[in-house]
């Protein structure tokens, strides 16, 4: 008798033990999974290089070659010799630009970072127009609120005409004293400063004033309009 008792109880202890075994492995299993979620997703930075910051002293930017890609889209195929840059809507002097037009207006090149939804940021100095000197060639119109922006494959965007006056983009060509890489929009992405990446549109073929809001590709998915990065 004592020896059957004495066989249940190794057998209970053995599946106890098991049990415990199988907690322990599940428990590891999941803290290493949001121990990578987090790494990856919020946690993990890009190297960053000091290079000497327009303007004067330094700034830490990420290597262009770091630089992460995102699109909805896909990158499009464009042809550089017959690019065009067009300005319209509700404006008093709708044109359009050659990408050698665009690089000979004033340029600017600015230290400005780069904050996406997933919580990283990146940061380059970026070279090219003012937005805003665009706009003034075109003469905005009284009834205009928002500037559409749109790619070749679809993807758009907008700015309110507060926003822009607020950020002062840029379109740029060049980033961190080099071009502007395909992946990342050449020949022209939009810079917001303060604003997240959605609202930085890569290879921008078109600006069309509009009245009213516009939604656009996340924005319109649940995405907030304003895209306000201004504490990153």
């Amino acid at each position: 008798m004592t020896y059957l008792i004495t066989i249940k109880r190794t057998a209970r202890y053995a599946l106890l033990m098991d049990k415990l075994r199988s907690y322990l492995v599940v428990g590891i299993l999941a803290a290493l999974m949001i121990g990578a979620v987090v790494y990856f997703a919020v946690g993990y930075e890009t190297p960053k290089a000091r290079i000497k910051a327009p303007g004067g002293g330094t700034a830490e930017v990420t290597p262009t070659d770091k630089m992460r890609v995102r699109t909805a889209e896909g990158q499009p195929d464009i042809d550089l010799a017959s690019y065009k840059l067009e300005v319209n809507g509700l404006v008093k002097t709708p044109f359009s630009l050659s990408l050698d037009e665009v690089k000979a207006l004033p340029a600017e090149e600015r230290f400005v970072k780069l904050p996406c939804v997933e919580g990283w940021t990146e940061a380059g100095t970026w070279k090219g127009p003012r937005l805003a000197l665009l706009l003034e060639r075109a003469g905005v119109a009284d009834d205009a609120e928002t500037v559409v922006f749109t790619s070749p494959n679809g993807y758009t965007t907008s700015l309110t005409l507060a926003d822009v006056k607020a950020t002062d983009p840029l379109l740029a060509y060049g980033v961190t004293g080099g071009k502007l890489p395909d992946k990342q929009g050449y020949p022209l992405r939009l810079v917001v400063p303060d604003r997240l990446g959605y609202k930085w549109v890569k290879w921008v073929t078109g600006i069309e004033l509009v009245k009213g809001g516009y939604e656009g590709y996340w924005e319109s998915r649940g995405y907030p309009n304003d895209a306000d990065a201004s504490d990153r």
